[in-house]
């Protein structure tokens, strides 16, 4: 090349990148919080979207001004080399070690996929070193220091990708990720109430009760087409039912009702059910089947009224046992402790979700605590308001209570929790038409991902049950059923 040539070329190249870089900045800051919303779920920077977020504006506008100064032009060359091969590394690094590829951001390369954004900065990459060496008097001097700045670079962008998974997974600053493609509707079914809610599965079977008809079950296939109609007989009735559940842990089932208290227990072959428990003072809230002759239960202690977990055991005769330290009072040790209990009976884990704070607790199937986990929302104390009243003894909830995690489910190590705290860089828009679902790793103790359950006629999900790959969920009066993917590619992460 003529070195006459030579200065044309370094203008064009120079003005190629302040056009590049002002059309960058000026189509991010124009959609800022698309932007950090892009950025957040990046596997790379999501745990420092909000610095990256602002850092990347000033440094292109910067650069694209120093550009345009005949004496700044070289290091504003060397600044956007030094850019180019970060994003370009970035780039490699998501499409060939990431657990997911999010989707790109920024300007014009909104509308390149990921492998052409690629070859987009390569190019970039390479006319910023072709402008350096064109200024530059010793080439070889100048051909090591672009080659340092390439190792540096992508040592950075390596070691940020590492420390950001870290970050998010197990200090997850409340950013969300929602990875495209985890979740997919498969199928749908109106349903005759919505006093439903889910007994359990079995297989591609699902089973739902009924609160207004406490002995009728009904059974859907896969499809969610064909569906049985199972009426369970009891071996008798004279109890003054107020508060009746059905449990399915095949190849029995369960009828209970803490309020009498109550346990029936029968083989699904012939749905009839003989008294398993009866006849004595063991009141409970909520029960689940670890296994054939052993349930978990939550009750309230008879001198505090604080809630405790405990267990029955019936072999030859019933044994009680109460885990009184696994609930952790904060306030009252009754509303405070409220929360939904779960058990994953592949793994024999007992799984205790809080309404009203960001916890959860994993104890083994004798409630021997395993460890104690959070969720990723910052509410670390229950924000409730309790009243005492004097003459009854009651005590009552004076305000309405800021809810932390609502609805909960747990399959194989997965802990399912729809949340109801908005996270970072989240658009609202979504939260109006859709509930979050956050997944957890409770064997880790890591957060994984988040998924979108839509609204249907203005309705929010109200039940939530999750077997293998299958997510079903109750909204409104229909039953919805969800294919689960990639879970268990990013759980392994």
């Amino acid at each position: 090349m003529k070195s006459n040539y030579k200065p044309l070329v370094l203008e064009i190249i120079s003005y190629l990148f302040v056009f590049l870089f002002i059309y960058a900045s000026i189509s991010k800051l124009l959609e800022f919080q698309n932007f950090q919303a892009q950025l957040g779920q990046s596997p790379l920077i999501s745990a420092y979207t909000g610095f990256v977020s602002y850092a990347v504006l000033i440094i292109e506008l910067g650069i694209a001004f120093l550009l345009v100064i005949p004496k700044t032009r070289y290091i504003a060359l060397v600044a956007s080399f030094t850019l180019m091969v970060m994003f370009t590394v970035y780039i490699i690094v998501i499409l060939n070690y990431a657990s997911f590829i999010p989707c790109s951001c920024g300007g014009i390369l909104d509308n390149l996929h990921w492998k052409e954004h690629l070859i987009f900065n390569l190019i970039f990459t390479f006319l910023a070193a072709l402008a350096i060496l064109i200024i530059a008097n010793n080439k070889l001097k100048i051909s090591l220091k672009l080659l340092t700045i390439t190792v540096i670079s992508s040592t950075f962008i390596v070691m940020l990708y590492f420390f950001s998974e870290e970050s998010m997974h197990q200090e997850n600053p409340f950013i969300r990720r929602f990875i495209q493609g985890t979740s997919n509707k498969i199928a749908e079914v109106e349903l005759d109430n919505n006093s439903k809610y889910f007994a359990g599965s079995e297989g591609s079977t699902i089973y739902l009760g009924d609160t207004q008809a406490p002995l009728h079950i009904i059974a859907y296939d896969s499809t969610l087409k064909i569906k049985k109609h199972y009426k369970i007989e009891l071996e008798r009735e004279d109890f003054p039912f107020r508060s009746v559940q059905v449990k399915i842990a095949p190849p029995y089932f369960y009828l209970m009702d803490g309020t009498v208290p109550v346990i029936y227990k029968g083989n699904m072959a012939d749905w009839k059910a003989k008294l398993w428990m009866y006849n004595n003072n063991y009141y409970f809230s909520k029960a689940e089947i670890i296994a054939p002759n052993k349930i978990v239960f939550r009750a309230q202690e008879i001198k505090t009224l604080n809630n405790i977990l405990g267990t029955f055991l019936l072999k030859d005769s019933l044994e009680v046992k109460y885990a009184p330290n696994l609930l952790e009072k904060q306030i009252d040790g009754f509303f405070d402790t409220d929360g939904v209990l779960n058990v994953d009976r592949q793994n024999q884990k007992v799984i205790y979700t809080y309404y009203y704070r960001n916890q959860y607790s994993i104890a083994d199937k004798n409630l021997k605590l395993i460890h104690r986990k959070n969720t990723i929302d910052t509410t670390t104390k229950a924000k409730l308001k309790i009243a005492h009243i004097k003459e009854t003894g009651q005590r009552k909830i004076a305000s309405l209570p800021a809810t932390v995690n609502q609805i909960t489910s747990v399959d194989n190590n997965l802990l399912f929790v729809n949340s109801k705290i908005m996270g970072r860089y989240e658009p609202k828009e979504m939260w109006k038409q859709a509930s979050i679902v956050d997944i957890y790793n409770i064997e880790k103790g890591t957060y994984l991902s988040s998924i979108y359950i839509y609204d249907v006629d203005n309705a929010k999900i109200n039940a939530m049950h999750v077997s293998n790959d299958i997510l079903y969920a109750i909204i409104g009066n229909q039953l919805h059923k969800y294919k689960l993917n990639n879970i268990n590619k990013v759980s392994k992460k």
